[in-house]
């Protein structure tokens, strides 16, 4: 399998390439940026899946201690009502809002694909300059001919430099 690596000026040229890219229909491309790129950053589902888990963690506890309170184990206690709600919702709460960050740390770590310890890329000389200064436009090549065709597409952008490798 190929891949290829093309670094950019500015944004605004990795923005383009990748508006390129997308309308030519190539896929398997990432980007490494100093700092996000707005045009291609896509919406997370992260906080969605925190939102259900929080609110699921938050009805399991509630029902669990519903459940417990009433049918399971009832006390008569000092003519307290049998399904004394108010009692439950501090601790469904916590446990809604443990459930929730759970699921974000998980999610977290599946959406950024960690621990992910080696990535071919890693080889390449330029891929330094990520974090820094560099705005770069990483091409997998899915399908055979992908990277011949992602280059031609790429090429009128004028790329700072490209560097092919294998996978």
């Amino acid at each position: 399998m190929k891949a290829m690596l093309v670094e950019f000026e500015n944004p605004a040229l990795l923005a383009r390439g990748l508006e390129e890219l997308s309308r030519a229909g190539i896929s398997g491309v990432d980007t490494y940026t100093p700092m996000p790129v707005e045009e291609s950053a896509p919406r997370s589902p992260l906080p969605l899946c925190m939102f259900v888990a929080g609110v699921l963690g938050f009805a399991g506890a509630f029902a669990l201690m519903s459940y417990a309170d009433v049918r399971a184990y009832p006390l008569d206690i000092g003519g307290r009502p049998e399904w004394a709600w108010p009692t439950f919702v501090p601790i469904a709460f916590e446990l809604g809002v443990l459930c929730a960050m759970v699921a974000g740390f998980i999610g977290y770590f599946i959406i950024c694909r960690m621990p992910r310890l080696y990535d071919p890329v890693d080889e390449c000389t330029a891929i330094g300059r990520a974090s820094r200064d560099g705005w770069f436009i990483h091409v997998r090549a899915q399908e055979p001919g992908a990277i011949l065709s992602a280059r031609r597409v790429l090429e009128p952008l004028q790329p700072t430099s490209v560097q092919e490798y294998a996978e």
